[in-house]
């Protein structure tokens, strides 16, 4: 079960991220109808982000109530997408940021209030929030600076999102004692990826792929990279690779969100740390708990 407090303050960095971008809109632009092909403007994009944090709080609260039924068939997206947007006429700037004010305060109490915080539970609350923050902040970036959002990056902060909360789930049960046949716990294996987010984020920050000049290290062997990184888990706590774990994950989906128009080097770099890094350690975290690849 995750953590109460991690996905709240994971949560208030992408809001903060978004609320940065939404702070730059000038005021006469407010009303232009070109932020997505759809024809939204960024007031329709304010109310959908609010809607979804909506959406989210009523799952939550109904999963507190034990009246969630997660068998029961979704609403097609495109049907809430297009109910936001129509609510979204009648708004103000102001109020659209407001709303969004509002759904954020509801949405975190419905988590923090959880009895048990489940990884449905984490992936609602986990891909209407933070998630949703950057795939916007992208599609923001992108019309400020004049070009098309790229249709990449929302697939890509999606598949993220769904390998993160498999991977953390089993991070979180993992026993901290346990080992594999190599030797590696749960802290080595989280603080791996932890550094693997600091070498991608600093390629991504400056939209490039990987190699010099802002690779670090990239000249030496990958096994001698890793083995590095070993010898500096071995002298942290748990709590410690966690947090490095997470402010990784965070700088990286902030530098990538960012791009206006990343390269196809840096969507490589973004999958090979996020998705595929992901999949390659769930065999070992499923060893340290004893799972049989279930996360529920």
């Amino acid at each position: 079960m995750p953590d109460r407090h991690r996905p709240l303050e994971d949560e208030a960095t992408g809001a903060a991220a978004f609320d940065a971008v939404v702070a730059t809109i000038p005021d006469d632009r407010w009303d232009e109808p070109s932020v997505t092909p759809d024809g939204w403007t960024p007031v329709i994009v304010l109310a959908h982000v609010a809607g979804w944090l909506d959406e989210c709080a009523d799952v939550l609260e109904a999963m507190r109530a034990g009246t969630w039924d997660p068998d029961e068939p979704d609403e097609p997206v495109e049907t809430v997408n297009a109910r936001q947007a129509s609510r979204a006429a009648a708004l103000t700037p102001s109020e659209a940021q407001a709303a969004v004010a509002a759904a954020r305060v509801r949405a975190r109490a419905a988590w923090d209030a959880l009895p048990e915080r489940t990884p449905d539970a984490w992936s609602w609350f986990e891909e209407s929030g933070p998630n949703h923050y950057a795939k916007h902040v992208h599609d923001l970036s992108a019309w400020l600076a004049g070009t098309p959002s790229d249709p990449d990056v929302g697939a890509m902060l999606q598949h993220d999102a769904e390998g993160w909360v498999t991977f953390g789930a089993l991070v979180d049960r993992a026993d901290p004692s346990a080992r594999d046949v190599a030797g590696w716990s749960v802290t080595d294996v989280c603080f791996h990826l932890a550094a693997w987010f600091g070498k991608g984020a600093a390629c991504v920050e400056h939209d490039a792929g990987w190699g010099p000049p802002w690779e670090t290290d990239a000249d030496r062997p990958t096994e001698e990279v890793n083995a590095a990184f070993l010898a500096r888990s071995r002298a942290m706590t748990l709590e410690q690779a966690r947090a490095a774990l997470d402010a990784g994950r965070d700088r990286l989906r902030a530098a990538f969100s960012a791009q206006t128009h990343p390269s196809q080097g840096v969507k490589d770099v973004f999958t090979e740390c996020t998705v595929d890094h992901y999949a390659e350690h769930l065999p070992m975290l499923r060893l340290l708990t004893g799972s049989e690849g279930s996360v529920a």
